[in-house]
């Protein structure tokens, strides 16, 4: 196999050994060679110039190969920048100081040179496969980072639904780069909001895609009904999402998912909650509790399921807090969840805070707990505020 154009710097202080190495590699259609008859020349040449490979003698006067090396490893220069020593039989410990420094390999002298193609060949192939690796993961973590970015522009930006009345606010936060959570507020019609929160099984761009089919299902599946038959039950809407995750899944991929129509005159609140995390009530009489159901399966799982609506009313002054799971599963150094019952006793600290610093509070209570660990699970939050009452 060819080799891709290199460009190599051979430093010896002798000048036939020079020589001699290029000729060398000339026979091995690497054309493109700098010299450099001491330590100090190859430094400078080496600052001025991008060398794919550099073989560099170990005894030299003035400045020796080793503290050529030394001052290549303190400017950063080695990772991108392959060193192959060359030296004497009797100068090995040498060269096990220079590996340890951070040398590619060695060569020793009088040259071999089949020995010398071998290594040569090897350490540029790993250096061209090295600035692959490096050129692939950089294109791969902007496109990460791109549709990271397109993914949280997905999710409202604002709730200012009947602000006179209502204070809504959510967040979500992806433990990698791409989450598998969505929540979504939008008018089905005037006055009426449909509230939806949900957490695709696993994490990453496989759980990313799977959560952008189930909210755009949710959107059309919502206007197709209001089109042909007014709002719907959020069992119905759930049965749709149901039927169109089960095809073509052959791996029961499954999204959990807590849909419901908040009709924003009356506070009143139909939903049907499949397999999701149950939502908080919270208020300055009550403190926090959970809205318990009879559990339904998450969606994708069962086809034809009858799923089953329910419904409650947000009183004045009560805040509705929708998590998923990723919340009371944030871990700390431990190992120990964070779990229900502490989330109770934060959200109950929380009653009457404005819907925004609700979120904030849970998140700052949240990593303060993980203290320093890395996110277990996305983590994503819609807090629904009636405002009024006490």
């Amino acid at each position: 196999m060819a080799l891709p154009p290199s460009r190599i710097l051979v430093v010896d202080d002798v000048a036939e050994n020079r020589d001699l190495l290029i000729r060398r590699l000339k026979r091995m259609q690497l054309t493109d060679t700098v010299e450099a008859g001491d330590g100090r020349e190859a430094l400078a040449r080496i600052r001025e110039d991008s060398f794919d490979l550099v073989l560099l003698d170990v005894m030299m006067p003035e400045m020796s190969g080793i503290e050529v090396l030394r001052a290549l490893r303190e400017e950063g220069r080695l990772a991108d920048m392959p060193v192959v020593m060359i030296s004497a039989a009797s100068e090995i410990e040498k060269v096990v100081e220079c590996i340890e420094l951070g040398a590619e390999d060695y060569l020793p002298k009088p040259f071999n040179p089949a020995l010398l193609a071998a290594r040569v060949r090897a350490a540029l192939e790993r250096r061209h496969l090295r600035t692959e690796n490096r050129r692939q993961f950089e294109r791969m973590t902007g496109e990460l980072e791109r549709a990271r970015i397109l993914q949280l522009r997905m999710m409202p930006d604002h709730a200012d639904f009947d602000p006179a009345r209502w204070d809504i606010a959510g967040r979500m936060e992806p433990a990698l780069e791409i989450g598998g959570d969505l929540y979504d507020l939008f008018e089905v019609r005037p006055g009426m909001l449909c509230v939806a929160i949900g957490d695709v099984a696993g994490k990453g761009m496989p759980a990313g895609l799977f959560m952008a089919r189930a909210r755009s299902l949710l959107r059309a599946g919502l206007l197709q009904h209001v089109a042909l038959a007014g709002a719907p039950r959020p069992s119905q809407i759930a049965g749709l999402l149901n039927a169109e995750l089960c095809k073509n899944n052959p791996d029961t991929t499954f999204v959990t998912l807590f849909v419901g129509l908040l009709d924003l005159d009356t506070g009143r609140l139909d939903f049907c909650n499949a397999g999701h995390v149950y939502p908080l009530r919270i208020s300055a009489s009550r403190g926090a509790e959970e809205i318990v159901t009879p559990a339904d399966p998450a969606l994708g799982v069962v086809e034809d399921f009858p799923f089953a609506d329910h419904d409650m009313v947000i009183e004045p002054g009560e805040t509705l807090l929708l998590a998923t799971d990723g919340l009371g599963d944030t871990q700390n150094p431990a190992g120990e969840a964070l779990e229900t019952e502490r989330i109770l006793s934060l959200a109950a600290t929380l009653s009457g805070a404005k819907a925004s610093e609700a979120l904030e509070g849970l998140t700052d209570a949240a990593r303060l707990f993980a203290d320093g660990a890395p996110p277990f699970d996305d983590v994503t939050m819609v807090a629904i505020r009636r405002i009024g009452g006490g």
